[in-house]
C-alpha cells in the first residue's frame, strides 16, 4: 500500500469514527443548559444610506425616537446572530462545520433555538449553529422587557415592577387597569439612550425611511461576512452550511443564487457554502409574470425612501389587525409571565391590546400566564400556522372549533370559552398523557359539546404527483416551557417591525433578477448554476407537507439528483421542525453533516 492510499485509508477510518462520535452525546451527558448561545453583532455591509455609514450627503438621519432606542448616533450597518455552541476544553479548537440559518416570516433567531441546541449537543461541540437576526431587530425598544425580567429575577419577585413594565407598552386607557389601582396611569417611563426617559412609542414609517435600502442586496452582503467568518473558523476542510425555515427557506436559496461581483465577472454565493438546508419552506420560485422594469423599480425605491404618508410602507404595520410591534412587545412580556409566574392569572390580559379588537374575539375566556402565549403558539389554537407549532393542548373547558375566515384568521382553530367556575383556562404541555385524541373525542365540539381533540389524522400522504396536502397522525412534539423562554431572549421570537416594502419589490424577481438587467441594484443570477448539496425538511401537518413541496425549486438548480434528499416529519406542523423537543430531523440532519464532512476529507488533496 503506497503513502497516499495508506493516508486515504486512515482518513476513512477517521472520519467513520469522527461519524460516530459526532453523532453521540459525549460521556456525562451534555444537555442543552451546557449549550451556550451568545447574541453576537458585527460590522456589517455598509450601505452608505443606512445611518452610520459616514457617507456625506447620502447617509439619512435618524429621528428622536430611534435615537432614543439607540443614541444619538447609531450605526445600523451591523450583522447580529445567535450563536450556539459547547464550551471547548481547548479555546484555539475551531469547530468542524457551522451551519447558519435565516428566519422566516416576522421572525427572530428565537425559534431555532431547540433544534439549534440539539444539533450542537449531537455534534459534540464540532458543529455551531449560527441563528441570523435580520437588520431591523435593532429596532426594537426593549427596554420595558429589560426591566420586567430584572423585576422578576429578583429573590423575591417586584410584582409591582412588572405591572410597571407593562405599562411602559401598553398603559391604562379608559374601562383599562393594568395594576388594578383604580386609576387610569400615566403612560410608565424608563431611560433612553439620549440620557433622559421616556415611554415606548413604536416607530412609524417616516422613523424608518433608511429601509427604503435594505433589500436583498443589502441582506446577502450582511450574511456573506457571516458566511466568511465561518469558513474562517472550520477551514477549507470543514463545512459552511446555510439555509432557512418557512421564508427564510427563500432567503437561503436566493442567497445562494446571488452574484457578489456585479458586472462580467462572477463571484457566486453557491460557491461559498458546501450545502442548504431548507426546513418547512420550497425555497425561492420563478419571477412574477411581469416584474418591475429598470425604472419602475428606481421609482419605487424613491418613493419608499422619500414619500411621507404612512401607506408607502418600508415594514409591515399590523398583523391580524393590531401593530406588530405590540405583538412583539406583549409576546416579551407574556414569555416572562409564563416562565416567572407559570399557573397564576395572566397579566398581560388586562392590556388593552387584549381586550379590544381582533383579538377580544380570540381571548374570551381568563387564561393562566402560560395558556396566553401558548393561544398564539399551538396550531389548534393559533388562526396562523405560520407561527404554529404543536405545544399541547387545554381542554379544562369547553371549546368552539372556528373554520377559516379571512382576512383575520388564515386557518381554522379551537376557540376557547371560559369555565363554568370562572377559573382561568389552564394549558397541558405536549408530553400530558391525558391530552384528548380522536377518537373517542370528536374533531368538533359543536357536536358533543365536548373539549374537542388535539391528535387527529389527517389522513393518507398523497402520491408521488398529487398536489401538497397535510396528511398523517398529528404529533405532539413542541415543548412550551422552551419556547417561553425563547420570547424574551437577545435574538427573540418576533421581528416588531418586519421589512417589506424593499424585500417585496425584490422578492418579484424570485430566484433570477436577470430581467432587472442591473446587478449593482440585484444580481440574483446564479440559480441555474448552484450545484451543492440540498437537504429539504417538511412536516406532514405544516407547510411543506410532501416531497411536491420542495418540487419547484430543487428542479431550477444545478445539484445531482443523488445530492437532493428530503425528510417529511409525520404529524410536525410548521414550527415543530424547529421547537420539537426530541426532532425527529436532527439524526437526518447529523447523518447530512456527517456525509458532508467525509465526502469533504475524501476531497482534500
Amino acid at each position: 500500500m503506497n503513502v497516499r492510499a495508506l493516508t486515504l485509508s486512515l482518513t476513512l477510518a477517521a472520519v467513520f469514527a469522527m461519524g460516530v462520535a459526532l453523532a453521540s452525546c459525549p460521556p456525562g451527558g451534555v444537555t442543552d443548559a451546557l449549550v451556550q448561545r451568545e447574541y453576537l453583532s458585527l460590522p456589517g455591509y455598509v450601505e452608505p444610506h443606512t445611518p452610520g455609514s459616514g457617507v456625506s450627503g447620502v447617509e439619512m438621519p435618524t429621528t428622536t425616537l430611534v435615537q432614543q432606542i439607540l443614541g444619538p448616533s447609531p450605526d445600523l450597518n451591523q450583522v447580529s446572530y445567535a450563536r450556539f455552541s459547547l464550551p471547548r476544553p481547548d479555546p484555539s479548537a475551531k469547530p468542524r462545520a457551522i451551519l447558519i440559518l435565516v428566519p422566516g416570516f416576522v421572525s427572530g433567531a428565537g425559534p431555532f433555538t431547540p433544534l439549534a441546541q440539539q444539533l450542537v449537543r449531537s455534534f459534540g461541540g464540532n458543529l455551531e449553529v449560527w441563528a441570523i437576526d435580520r437588520r431591523p431587530n435593532q429596532l426594537e425598544d426593549l427596554r420595558g422587557s429589560h426591566y420586567a425580567q430584572s423585576k422578576l429575577e429578583q429573590a423575591t419577585p417586584d410584582l409591582n415592577g412588572f405591572l410597571d413594565a407593562i405599562q411602559f407598552y401598553f398603559p391604562d386607557q379608559p374601562g383599562v387597569d393594568v395594576n388594578g389601582n383604580g386609576i387610569q396611569d400615566p403612560p410608565f417611563a424608563l431611560p433612553d439612550a439620549l440620557g433622559g426617559t421616556s415611554p415606548f412609542r413604536q416607530l412609524d414609517q417616516n422613523d424608518a425611511r433608511f429601509m427604503a435600502y435594505w433589500g436583498v442586496d443589502t441582506y446577502v452582503r450582511d450574511w456573506k461576512i457571516l458566511v466568511d467568518k465561518a469558513r474562517e473558523e472550520v477551514g477549507p476542510e470543514g463545512l459552511v452550511l446555510f439555509g432557512g425555515h418557512s421564508m427564510g427557506t427563500e432567503w437561503a436559496g436566493i442567497f445562494a443564487a446571488y452574484d457578489f461581483d456585479p458586472g462580467p465577472g462572477v463571484d457566486a454565493a453557491y460557491q461559498k457554502i458546501d450545502g442548504i438546508l431548507l426546513l418547512e419552506g420550497g425555497g425561492p420560485g420563478a419571477p412574477v409574470a411581469s416584474p418591475p422594469t429598470h425604472a419602475a423599480y428606481l421609482d419605487t425605491v424613491n418613493t419608499l425612501a422619500t414619500s411621507t404618508l404612512q401607506t408607502d410602507q418600508v415594514f409591515l404595520p399590523s398583523f391580524s389587525g393590531a401593530p406588530l410591534s405590540q405583538f412583539g412587545a406583549g409576546a416579551e412580556l407574556a414569555g416572562l409571565d409564563g416562565t416567572f409566574r407559570p399557573g397564576l392569572p395572566s397579566l398581560l390580559q388586562r392590556t388593552a391590546i387584549f381586550q379590544t379588537f381582533p383579538l377580544s374575539i380570540i381571548l374570551i375566556s381568563p387564561l393562566t400566564s402560560e395558556t396566553l402565549i401558548a393561544l398564539f403558539l399551538d396550531n389548534n389554537t393559533s388562526p396562523v400556522a405560520e407561527l404554529a407549532g404543536s405545544f399541547g393542548f387545554s381542554d379544562d373547558g369547553p371549546n368552539s372549533l372556528v373554520p377559516a375566515s379571512p382576512p383575520f384568521f388564515f386557518s381554522p382553530f379551537y376557540l376557547l370559552h371560559p369555565r363554568a367556575d370562572g377559573q382561568p383556562r389552564h394549558w397541558k404541555n405536549y408530553n400530558d398523557p391525558t391530552l384528548p385524541t380522536c377518537p373517542p373525542f370528536n374533531p368538533d365540539p359543536a357536536v358533543d359539546g365536548g373539549p374537542g381533540c388535539v391528535i387527529k389524522d389527517l389522513g393518507p400522504r398523497p402520491g408521488p404527483t398529487d398536489p401538497p396536502a397535510r396528511w398523517g397522525l398529528e404529533a405532539q412534539v413542541s415543548d412550551l416551557d422552551d419556547m417561553l423562554q425563547t420570547q424574551f431572549q437577545p435574538g427573540n421570537f418576533l421581528e416588531w417591525y418586519f421589512g417589506t416594502g424593499r424585500p417585496n419589490l425584490d422578492f418579484q424577481f424570485g430566484r433570477d433578477s436577470s430581467a432587472l438587467g442591473d446587478e449593482s441594484l440585484l444580481a440574483v443570477t446564479q440559480n441555474a448554476n448552484v450545484n451543492v448539496p440540498v437537504l429539504c425538511i417538511g412536516g406532514s401537518d405544516g407547510l411543506a407537507p410532501t416531497e411536491a413541496s420542495f418540487a419547484d425549486y430543487l428542479g431550477s438548480i444545478a445539484t445531482p439528483a443523488a445530492d437532493k434528499e428530503i425528510f417529511i416529519a409525520e404529524g410536525y406542523a410548521h414550527l415543530d421542525v424547529l421547537t420539537a423537543k426530541n426532532n425527529v430531523a436532527v439524526p437526518h440532519i447529523v447523518a447530512w453533516v456527517n456525509r458532508l464532512l467525509q465526502r469533504k476529507l475524501l476531497a482534500a488533496p
